[in-house]
């Protein structure tokens, strides 16, 4: 699936954004936090958001000026063979600028906009202006053999050779190149493993099926079979298995060769015209492999389903501009979102997203969810806020997986860091937290209190600042006043205490005090303390702020 964000850094485009998904339904509108009202998403920070969107490969469809999109992401500018389409178009429409990936789909994507908007697409690149298409980059159902001589070609066209075509292709024949029957130029449309044509272009239609039966398949095996059929590799569209057969070596195939996989049940589906059955003496490892030729190249989204996946993110604490570029790309891609009903509210709604909230206590029940839906070919993305792997959903979900190590082997999975609680409240303190220390959660639900006791008595012993997360709720009160006794056996009465409310978020609060002093009843659901060691001091800095430190050097 193409990632697509519209950028508005004001109100002005928003009905141009709108025009513009009506062509592509999965893009993302994202607007300026307090500028644009309506979009899909908010962001607080343009350079970072853009930097972090295209780093992760989001084609950017900026509807502001050129010099924004230029001065935000040249720092992070990489291969022009590989870089997501960047365009520029003014907020009316009128003015439709592919900036960057001219190779990876921004010229047409400017034609697309400019003839749903009635603008201009302002179009540089010589042969993509003057002849309608960019022969270095076919559309997805063909493969280019010979990429390297496209530029070359080009150019003679552009000083006047003339084109002869071998085979039929509507995206060429309904561009402006000059094709005649005497052309001195070649371009050859085949499945066949066949050596470029001097002076031509060979492209390969993607006509090609490769059914997976045995787990010991190869990509050498794909290749080998394909050529011994007299096919190119490159003609294939996709490989195929069923639920139940080797996907995971097919999915190790298809990362390889650069092949999609698709589950497929009913292969009466493929309309075959061709069913070639290698037996194993033509391969390496395979007992055996189909190679199945279609008559056009297929459409995968209607072929089968996809191998699921299930994604575990942190949100961060709260704050938009805590959430990770990284994290902010697989949300886009979810199609589910799995989570307490809590955090999943912290998730802008986004159009065609399903959203699946569950109770705080729930965790195995939520993560056996996430993972039957992923069987089902969905991307599942398991919400957490701050760092999924610190008190959070990572761990239930492979906890999951662990108790139930078949059922779930085939999907793909993935954990993707966010910022912890205590780092933000950290920040926001100074640096509590700059020597050894320990985190600790007083919740009782899942562990009894007696070994929270010992293990708040051995990082007191150590000397450690300790991170409290899960200190109080509505009705535990007790395991805090007791954690305060505990605390002050072993530590001195004085040591600094921090009580970080709504870090991020609305109602943000920093309170300062000494273990002696702190009161128990200030502290709710969302508070988390941060205890000192003994070298742990609060100073004032800058302009009178309280800064809470802890030296790196500890003698």
């Amino acid at each position: 699936m193409q990632k697509i964000a519209i950028i508005l850094l004001n109100n002005k485009g928003i009905e141009t954004a709108r025009k513009i998904k009506t062509r592509y339904e999965d893009a993302v509108i994202w607007g300026l936090a307090g500028r644009v009202i309506g979009a899909d998403q908010e962001f607080d920070e343009t350079g970072n958001h853009l930097r972090g969107l295209y780093q992760n490969g989001v084609t950017i469809i900026g509807l502001c000026a050129t010099g924004i999109l230029i001065r935000a992401l040249s720092p992070v500018l990489s291969s022009k063979q590989s870089e997501p389409p960047l365009l520029a178009i003014s907020d009316d429409g009128a003015l439709v600028i592919p900036l960057l990936g001219g190779l990876t789909g921004a010229n047409e994507m400017a034609r697309e906009i400019s003839r749903l908007t009635k603008g201009i697409p302002a179009i540089t690149a010589s042969g993509a202006r003057h002849f309608g298409v960019q022969l270095e980059a076919p559309p997805e159902q063909y493969a280019l053999a010979n990429k390297g001589d496209a530029k070359r070609f080009t150019s003679d066209l552009l000083s006047g050779s003339k084109i002869k075509l071998e085979g039929s292709c509507a995206w060429l024949e309904d561009s402006q190149l000059p094709f005649t029957e005497n052309g001195d130029r070649l371009i050859r449309l085949t499945i066949k493993d066949e050596t470029p044509p001097e002076n031509g272009l060979l492209y390969h239609p993607k006509l090609l099926m490769v059914e997976i039966t045995d787990k010991e398949t190869t990509a050498e095996d794909i290749t080998l079979g394909c050529k011994s059929l007299g096919y190119s590799p490159l003609a294939i569209a996709a490989l195929i298995t069923s639920d139940n057969g080797p996907v995971n070596a097919a999915k190790t195939i298809g990362k390889n060769l650069s092949i999609p996989v698709r589950l497929v049940d009913n292969f009466a589906d493929l309309k075959i015209a061709k069913n070639n059955r290698l037996a194993k003496d033509q391969l390496q490892n395979a007992s055996s492999l189909s190679i199945i030729e279609l008559q056009a190249p297929p459409e995968l989204k209607y072929l089968g389903k996809s191998i699921g996946k299930v994604t575990v993110l942190g949100l961060g604490p709260g704050k938009s501009d805590w959430l990770t570029p990284e994290v902010k790309s697989a949300l886009e891609q979810a199609e589910i979102l799995v989570g307490y009903q809590t955090y999943i509210d912290m998730v802008p709604v986004r159009e065609g997203q399903q959203r699946l909230p569950s109770d705080n206590r729930v965790e195995l029940e939520r993560a056996r969810e996430a993972l039957d839906l992923a069987l089902k070919g969905r991307h599942v993305a398991v919400v957490s806020s701050g760092d999924p792997g610190i008190f959070a959903m990572a761990s239930a979900v492979i906890e999951a997986l662990d108790k139930d190590p078949v059922r779930w082997q085939t999907i793909d999975f993935e954990v993707l860091p966010g910022l912890s609680a205590m780092q933000g409240a950290a920040s926001l303190a100074g640096a509590p937290l700059g020597h050894d220390f320990a985190v600790i959660s007083l919740s009782d639900i899942r562990k009894p209190f007696e070994t929270i006791e010992q293990r708040l008595v051995a990082a007191a012993i150590s000397d450690m600042v300790i991170a409290i997360y899960n200190p109080a709720s509505r009705t535990r009160r007790k395991q805090l006043k007791e954690m305060k006794q505990i605390l002050l056996e072993q530590k001195e009465s004085d040591t600094p205490v921090l009580l970080a409310k709504n870090i991020g978020r609305e109602g943000q609060e920093l309170h300062y005090s000494t273990l002696a002093g702190f009161d128990p009843d200030l502290v709710d659901m969302r508070t988390l303390l941060i205890i000192g060691s003994s070298k742990t001091r609060l100073i004032s800095g800058p302009n009178g702020t309280k800064l809470l430190y802890t030296p790196r050097s500890y003698n």
